[in-house]
């Protein structure tokens, strides 16, 4: 059985390092790894780095624009409205409406902390990037929002026949509403899977993607819902402001907070599926079948809402939807991890891996437990065994993309890069399980005694206090004999 790693192909005479970076660029793969670079110049080479870069601070820029649309239009819809109740026009300030934004917020962010938890934990077999979730979801939360909100204030205003036209509102939140929401949170979808194909190996992180810039639209949209509500309630005589705030709470931060996510799960199983597919027509019409049916299921959501079905129904629709997801998630994430092992037992055929890889690696309990045991032992030791299992991931799936004809030669250099880094993580990270546990062995109540008792702050010896010298008869400043 061969040890050695594969051979790099013989090089052509028209082959240049430029052309190796643009077969992998069309290929999908990331660029070829240059030795020496410091981690300052490797950022600097990276254009994705500086579109990241200024990513950001965009996306502050239209969450400032959006602030002030919505403190425009939530003001004066309040004042129209309390004109309309009490006949006396109440329009808030910009203090209240901070004030109530800064308690509308606090609300939002339950909603948010559970999407985040629900998200974290779907994406474990191949985990996507913590930069790469936060893009995924400020998108949803400021770009989609704003494209949104200028698009269906724009729509709604053609569909509009006059001020007296009350379904004027209606049939844009319908029929022109949910084709501009999911397109808006769906474009991330495609700018990803165009700018960093290679970090999206499977349906799982395109799900994740989607589901995180839903999440980051639904907040954003909560808040303002909450903000409309507490102002009609704080300025409207007898009407209980907190109270209105709880019951919209209860409504779309709990019962209907799944919706926008979903949504946009269904335009993301279509661009997994077209990611994974040589078939060219598959991977025009599978994202435009995605994207079709969440702009119906989204219609159909906005239709009960405005007709006035009762909430439990809709609950209990979106609840059976939710629970085929979940069953189809877990045969996928099997089918994925069968996958993966087989994928990983190529290479311990030609003897680049040892054989207990495959199961270590393509399995939730032992990648778990790696995790937890790494964690314990230090954090040289977890970063480490965290991008051990990432590379393997990585070959795993890049060995599927060859088998099913969707990368061409370049992978072999990619492959090469990747057992290198594997092989130089070996001595540092966490590999197997056997004989592992997650308390490391020296982990004992006398050593936890001696390591407290070394670190705990000692006390400095007090200064002897020596007594005062006796008192005499002699006067002050009498000659001494």
């Amino acid at each position: 059985m061969s040890t050695q790693l594969p051979a790099p192909t013989e090089r052509r005479d028209d082959s240049s390092p430029a052309r190796e970076r643009r077969a992998r660029r069309i290929a999908g793969l990331p660029r070829p790894v240059e030795p020496g670079l410091t981690g300052w110049r490797r950022f600097r080479r990276s254009p994705l780095n500086w579109v990241t870069v200024a990513f950001f601070p965009f996306c502050g820029f239209l969450l400032w624009l959006t602030y002030r649309v919505y403190l425009t239009n939530i003001t004066t819809a309040v004042g129209d409205y309390t004109e309309q109740q009490a006949g006396t026009r109440s329009t808030p300030t910009i203090a209240q409406f901070n004030e109530a934004l800064w308690k509308c917020t606090k609300l939002a962010l339950v909603t948010l902390a559970i999407g985040l938890v629900v998200y974290f934990l779907l994406d474990r077999l191949r985990p996507t990037t913590l930069r790469l979730k936060a893009v995924a979801l400020v998108w949803g939360g400021v770009v989609a929002v704003y494209v949104s909100l200028v698009v269906n204030t724009w729509a709604a205003a053609m569909v509009t026949a006059d001020e007296a036209d009350e379904m004027g509102s209606a049939r844009a939140a319908i029929f022109i509403a949910p084709f501009v929401e999911e397109a808006a949170k769906a474009t991330v979808l495609f700018l990803l899977a165009i700018l960093v194909r290679h970090r999206f190996l499977s349906v799982i992180q395109m799900i994740t993607m989607a589901g995180l810039s839903g999440l980051g639209f639904a907040v954003v949209e909560d808040i303002v819902y909450y903000i409309r509500m507490y102002l009609y309630g704080s300025l409207v005589y007898g009407v209980d402001a907190d109270d209105a705030l709880r019951q919209i709470f209860y409504l779309r931060g709990l019962l209907t907070c799944w919706g926008h996510p979903l949504f946009a799960t269904f335009t993301a199983i279509g661009v997994g599926v077209a990611l994974r597919n040589r078939s060219k027509l598959v991977r025009v019409l599978a994202p435009l079948a995605g994207f079709c049916f969440a702009a119906c299921a989204h219609m159909a959501f906005n239709g009960t809402q405005t007709v006035g079905i009762d909430t439990t129904t809709t609950v209990t629709i979106g609840a059976f939807i939710i629970l085929f997801l979940l069953l189809r998630y877990i045969r996928l994430a099997l089918a994925e991890s069968r996958q993966m092992w087989a994928r990983l037992e190529d290479f311990v055929a030609n003897g680049w891996l040892s054989r207990q890889d495959p199961i270590m690696f393509s399995r939730y309990r032992s990648r778990l437990k790696l995790i937890c045991a790494a964690t314990l032992r230090g954090p040289r030791r977890l970063i480490a065994t965290v991008r051990l299992i990432h590379d393997m991931s990585e070959l795993a799936h890049l060995r599927m993309g060859v088998i099913n004809g969707l990368i061409d030669d370049a992978a072999i250099g990619r492959e090469r890069e990747l057992l290198f880094h594997i092989r130089s993580l070996r001595g540092r990270a966490l590999d197997t399980t056997d004989g592992l546990t997650v308390k490391p062995p020296n982990w004992t109540r006398q050593n936890a005694k001696r390591w407290i008792r070394a670190h705990l702050p000692r006390r400095r010896p007090k200064p002897p206090v020596f007594a005062p010298p006796p008192q005499t008869q002699i006067p002050v400043g009498a000659p001494q004999r």
